[in-house]
């Protein structure tokens, strides 16, 4: 793998509203930099957005600039498909089924990769962490319902409505007993899944940057 100096590309100074959406108004097509545009949407995704963009101001009556979007298009991709870009998108959640030049796509393409290992992971970490917050809350609710029920079992006068109590008293400390087992569950995941994203971040060092 061929490794340079790459160095983030600076942030696009695009004009406001146009370069963040697809969807145009009219006022907007009338005052493009169909250049400007193309940059911004290959720098912001690496997606190419001029059907759309197109599209939209044609039925405003305003014809686009192709070659103009064309040529942005061309210089913007060139920033957006720095490795480290490719990995900090990918880390982020980020998609790309496009291509990139030629000379840039191989080393990309593998810190495409390389995000995408570190999002997948922190996904799980993110994950396993939602089901112990989840099954903590559900656990206290059982807790205060199964202490109403005592309340209401204590205040019982028949024997038919003390059975059905104490059948959802016991119902309610099963799925009591569930919800320790999903928590435990869920802690034992998070110190391996941290360990593995340790593990990840020795293997990857500084390699694409230090932005995680």
């Amino acid at each position: 793998m061929k490794l340079h100096a790459w160095a983030l590309a600076g942030a696009v100074v695009a004009l406001a509203m146009l370069a963040g959406c697809e969807t145009m108004s009219a006022e907007e097509c009338a005052v493009a930099d169909w250049r400007q545009l193309g940059y911004a949407d290959a720098d912001r995704t690496g997606q190419d957005g001029f059907a759309n963009r197109a599209q939209s101001c044609a039925e405003k009556g305003v014809s686009a600039d192709a070659n103009a979007y064309r040529s942005g298009f061309a210089d913007g991709l060139r920033a957006f498909c720095q490795p480290p870009r490719g990995f900090d998108f990918a880390r982020r959640g980020g998609t790309f089924n496009g291509y990139c030049p030629a000379d840039l796509d191989e080393d990309f393409r593998y810190a495409l990769g390389d995000g995408r290992r570190v999002y997948d992971l922190q996904q799980s970490i993110d994950e396993a962490r939602r089901n112990v917050d989840n099954a903590t809350r559900r656990r206290a609710e059982l807790d205060d319902d199964i202490r109403g029920q005592e309340g209401l079992l204590q205040a019982a006068t028949s024997d038919d409505e003390r059975r059905r109590i104490r059948d959802t008293i016991e119902g309610m400390r099963r799925e009591r007993r569930d919800v320790n087992d999903d928590i435990r569950v869920a802690q034992e995941q998070l110190p391996r899944l941290s360990y593995q994203m340790n593990i990840l971040r020795s293997e990857l060092g500084s390699r694409w940057g230090n932005s995680w």
